[in-house]
């Protein structure tokens, strides 16, 4: 049993020291004990006491002297702002980033009359129910439902101030309701109503001229100080005619063809009239004339309308020296007695038009309103006015093709690339296929289109509004085309319904032409949405397109709507290689972009 002691010379130097003795530790101190009492299998379990203390760490006083010591304190404060250092650079590194990076801004969110069509509507036949003579305002609200149906949000009524001949666009009164279009609480019925539905209205307003007996000019003609350049008003040039009149200060003629001067007995002088001689022109020279007609706005802004349609814009001002018209180089078969003869430098578009403008617009959008202004010349922008309304024409068809309809849209981009599409052809018969196709093509144009209130149903007749089939047959009528899901009404619907979509509020346009120059399309995409493709057959025979050659184009593409009733109506997927479609017809469709190769 003596060869099982550990303490005996056998234990091959078991009994050596397990820890040397270093740092002031004693490894005597270490007791290792066996026990083995339940021993199996010659298992052991060894407990070394006290081993912990062979690896202390230094004494307080020693870690003082390395903590004191220069070179440790230098590497300390070297390593601290080292790291700091480090950090900031970090952060202005990723603030850089930031900053630098190139980014896409989100795009600015169009106004509520960039969005919807600008749609125009007569009180006179629009606010007619059947049996009734005229239209008035209590039927025009009654009507309401049917733009909000539609998706109309801009309304521009026709002229209902107060006129002593409805034929005529001389106002009597600028501030007073015309009495057969109703009272001025009916109209704020109206406005009320519109609000509530989400439409904002524009009123009709003609600044240009006024009638004979409106009480400014009353004035003016009787030389009233505060009123006597209110007109534009000159004498004659001296002398008298064969037929013993005046003769007239110069050679101005009005859109009529005869003089645009009319002499007036009781002030022994002429005013200017560019139209009918019962409209006498304003001088808008005069500031008066100007903040008149800005409290004139101010007055129906008040009540509650959205702004302003102006008519005949581009007359406004004229040559305060009165000089002569010159001659057009072009004068065909015109006279010096014809309008056409001259070039109307000196009465139309004048450089002074534009600060006039200008200071209406700003009236406007102090007041949350929009002016919209008819055929002025002027580099289209904001400061102006919101938008302008000018037709774009066509050559006559069908000498005009595919390319000149590109051609214009590019022009009319290239001068203004938000403008309002109402583009005409000559001899385009209203509501024959070829108006109801130029209408649809251009309605996802960027821009806003223009539409007189029943090219939406295809009417020939714009007059009359046929709300049932009482007055016109079951297939032109409002109640049947709206149950007509190929309708006309239904495909202009669904067009205003797509111009909410991003890609035709804020994506690309790409403009195409195919089969020699009888098709005209383009595409709108914006990233991340659905694209749409308009396809417009503006010659008279049947084709087939090739649209797959877009490179954005897919195989496949989804019909949206056409404007013809062929079998291609009551499909829902057609392959882009072959789209086929009939003379003067439209097609639109939505697609996922394929990406460009």
């Amino acid at each position: 049993m003596d060869d099982l002691n550990p303490s005996t010379p056998q234990d091959d130097g078991a009994g050596e020291k397990l820890v040397e003795e270093k740092n002031g530790h004693n490894s005597k101190a270490i007791e290792v004990k066996y026990m083995t009492p339940n021993s199996q299998n010659g298992d052991a379990k060894i407990d070394i006491e006290n081993l912990k203390t062979a690896f202390a760490g230094m004494g307080k006083e020693e870690l003082m002297k390395f903590a004191s010591d220069p070179f440790w304190v230098r590497t300390r404060w070297f390593l601290f702002i080292l790291f700091w250092l480090l950090w900031i650079a970090m952060l202005a590194g990723a603030i850089a980033i930031i900053v630098l990076a190139p980014k896409c801004a989100p795009p600015t969110p169009r106004e509520w009359w960039e969005q919807s069509p600008l749609y125009k509507a007569d009180v006179d036949t629009f606010g007619r129910d059947a049996g009734k003579l005229q239209g008035d305002l209590k039927g025009f609200t009654t009507k309401l439902d049917y733009l909000k149906n539609l998706g109309i949000k801009t309304v521009v009524l026709s002229n209902i101030l107060k006129v002593s001949d409805k034929q005529s666009d001389g106002i009597d009164e600028f501030k007073t309701i015309a009495p057969a279009y109703g009272t001025l609480d009916d109209f704020k019925a109206l406005v009320s109503a519109a609000k509530e539905k989400g439409l904002e209205l524009l009123m009709t307003l003609v600044p240009n001229h006024s009638s004979l007996k409106n009480p400014l000019f009353n004035k003016s003609s009787l030389g009233d100080s505060n009123y006597s350049s209110f007109y534009v008003w000159a004498s004659g040039k001296g002398g008298f005619t064969a037929d013993n009149q005046p003769i007239p200060p110069n050679n101005w003629r009005s859109k009529s063809g005869s003089s645009a001067w009319e002499y007036h007995e009781g002030r022994k002088a002429f005013y200017l009239h560019q139209f009918e001689a019962d409209e006498p022109e304003f001088n808008f020279h005069n500031p008066d004339v100007v903040n008149y007609f800005t409290d004139v706005m101010k007055f129906w802004l008040d009540l509650g309308v959205s702004g302003f349609f102006m008519e005949r814009t581009p007359y406004l001002l004229e040559d305060p020296d009165l000089r002569n018209e010159t001659q057009k180089r072009d004068i065909g078969t015109a006279t010096h007695t014809d309008y056409e003869f001259y070039d109307h430098s000196r009465t139309q578009n004048l450089p002074e038009l534009k600060p006039l403008l200008q200071t209406w617009t700003k009236v406007l959008s102090n007041s949350a309103g929009i002016l919209v202004v008819d055929g002025v010349s002027i580099t289209s922008n904001r400061t102006v006015a919101q938008l302008i309304v000018k037709p774009q024409q066509l050559k006559p068809y069908p000498e005009f093709s595919a390319e000149d309809l590109l051609t214009l849209v590019n022009n009319t981009l290239n001068n203004n690339p938000w403008p309002v599409w109402q583009v005409q052809v000559p001899n385009a018969e209203e509501g024959s296929d070829l108006a109801e196709g130029m209408l649809l093509s251009t309605m996802l144009l960027p821009g806003v289109p223009f539409t007189t209130a029943g090219q939406e149903l295809g009417l020939k007749n714009l007059h009359e509004i046929p709300w049932d089939n009482s007055t016109a047959s079951e297939d032109t009528d409002v109640l049947s085309q709206q149950r007509n899901e190929h309708s006309m009404y239904n495909a202009y619907k669904q067009l205003v319904v797509a111009r909410e979509s991003p890609s035709i509020l804020h994506g690309t346009l790409d403009l195409h032409i195919f089969n020699g120059t009888s098709v005209f399309a383009y595409t709108r995409l914006k990233s991340g949405n659905p694209g749409y493709l308009v396809v417009f057959n503006v010659g008279s025979e049947e084709t087939v397109v090739n649209v797959s050659q877009i490179n954005t184009v897919p195989e496949e593409l989804s019909l949206l709507l056409t404007s013809d009733s062929s079998s291609m109506a009551d499909k829902t997927k057609i392959e882009s290689g072959g789209v086929s479609l009939p003379g003067r017809a439209v097609a639109v469709f939505r697609f996922v972009p394929k990406a460009k190769e």
